[in-house]
């Protein structure tokens, strides 16, 4: 099972831990590189002081070098050591070379004016740098002219010197850079880790109290609703998107609970007037007048059980799906088929002649209008008028509205109309009427994307059914 704590603590410390590692490594070469650096010109300086020592006049090639002045070439103590060959042959060398055994610095031919250095075990056994350089040695002013002269057409000679100094002190200084920036390195990843875990559980806190209050939910809870003790930007619209559902679901719930109850209540009279009927046929099993009467009765109760069972599973079948659109009609034939025949002379039909077909699923508006037309008839007064009026609106659309007089609802019962087994009579006294006519009339113009509403006004209640062209 993938964790979102887990994945976020390890991208963040790989990530940072990464960045601040090269960060480091970068900042390490390149103190490395400015201290070698720095090193190495100190040698080229040393070299090139020796270098201005050496001159040379008539008499030959002289080197000016007193020990007084640097120690560090005869002392025995952190020792340097330097060695010139004129013509390859060894013409001086420091002092300091012959406190040991191996008094002469490696040859290595060089270029002239040109530098090279290398490592190399020192005489004293001590790792070190030597640097080579190949020169002209310098010609006195005074002498310049007549050792040209005397050189003719022969080129001046030169000389290579080797200067050599102890690499311990830059060794260690290296290695100590080094040894910092591993612990540095461990140090920073493992407070990189600490941190980053410590910051991931903070950020996540909100999210685990937020889920700790959803498994506390209860939908039966009419007062239950996700709660956040602290605002979260984030959570924000999940909190608001969730209560939202959970109030949308206790209604589903409350709803369904009620029907369970109509519908109990519903198949429980007719039960109890079978069980009745047949313990009496039972108790006088030879009164001719109970079984004139007993198979009428039993039959009209069974088609009343069948008619509920049936809008139920109509009901049910409908519910949140989408019916095919394929059936060309007239809608003003369709409503005077639907008409019933003993209802003629209560009803009042405005049509628009001009109305176009109507493309839409012929057994579903049949249905809904039937329901609609025979709820009008049903649930008004004797002698009042039913009005059904067509016409097109300004959208183009087909507006179907049936009208009749109901004294008995009020605003507070438009909600509940197309609610299953929703009765205005709570004592459910009617034999005919289950109040599942409006809600299969409902269930189906969802089925076929036609709106259908229920307004009150002036104790008249209207329905208005909107079909597409």
């Amino acid at each position: 099972m993938k964790s979102i704590r887990n994945k976020l603590v390890r991208t963040l410390s790989y990530t940072i831990t990464g960045v601040i590692v090269l960060i480091l490594l970068a900042i390490d070469v390149s103190v490395d590189t400015w201290i070698d650096g720095e090193f190495n010109k100190a040698m080229h300086a040393k070299a090139g002081m020796l270098m201005t020592l050496v001159s040379e006049d008539n008499e030959g090639v002289e080197l000016h070098f007193s020990g007084e002045f640097m120690p560090e070439f005869e002392g025995v103590t952190e020792p340097e050591y330097f060695q010139f060959w004129l013509a390859d042959e060894v013409f001086e060398r420091s002092d300091s070379l012959s406190l040991f055994t191996i008094n002469e610095l490696p040859l290595l031919p060089v270029e002239l004016d040109s530098f090279q250095v290398i490592e190399a075990p020192l005489p004293d056994g001590r790792p070190g740098r030597i640097i080579y350089t190949r020169f002209i040695p310098q010609i006195d002013s005074d002498d310049r002219d007549s050792v040209l002269f005397n050189l003719g057409d022969r080129k001046p000679q030169t000389m290579l010197l080797a200067y050599g100094t102890s690499a311990e002190g830059i060794n260690f200084v290296l290695w100590l850079l080094d040894i910092v920036f591993v612990v540095t390195t461990l140090t920073v990843v493992i407070f990189i880790r600490m941190f980053v875990r410590k910051s991931v559980d903070d950020g996540l806190s909100p999210l685990i109290k937020f889920n700790h209050s959803i498994s506390n939910l209860s939908i039966k809870d009419s007062a239950a609703e996700v709660q956040l003790h602290e605002t979260v930007q984030e959570l924000k619209p999940m909190v608001d998107s969730l209560n939202q559902f959970i109030v949308e679901n206790r209604l589903l719930y409350l709803r369904e609970k009620r029907l369970t109850s109509d519908i109990a209540h519903e198949l429980k009279t007719p039960i109890a007037e079978l069980i009745s009927l047949s313990e009496v046929m039972l108790r006088f099993p030879d009164n001719n007048e109970l079984e004139k009467d007993f198979g009428p009765e039993v039959l009209r109760i069974s088609k009343r059980l069948k008619t509920i069972v049936s809008n139920l599973l109509l009901l049910h079948k409908h519910a949140n799906t989408k019916l095919e659109k394929a059936d060309v009609f007239d809608i003003n034939q369709v409503i005077e088929r639907l008409l019933p025949a003993d209802c003629q002379s209560r009803s009042q039909l405005q049509y628009d002649e001009s109305m176009p077909s109507i493309v839409s699923n012929l057994f579903a508006v049949e249905l809904i209008l039937s329901n609609l037309i025979n709820n009008a008839f049903t649930h008004s007064p004797e002698g009042s008028m039913v009005v059904i009026e067509t016409a097109l609106n300004n959208a183009g659309q087909v507006l179907i509205q049936i009208m009749n007089e109901c004294s008995s609802l009020q605003q507070g019962d438009l909600p509940q109309l197309f609610e299953p087994l929703w009765q205005k009579d709570t004592s459910r006294t009617s034999d005919e009427n289950f109040g599942l006519g409006l809600s299969i009339a409902k269930t189906l113009a969802e089925a076929i994307d036609a709106p259908l509403e229920a307004s009150l006004q002036q104790g008249k209640v209207t329905f208005q059914l909107l079909l597409d062209v």
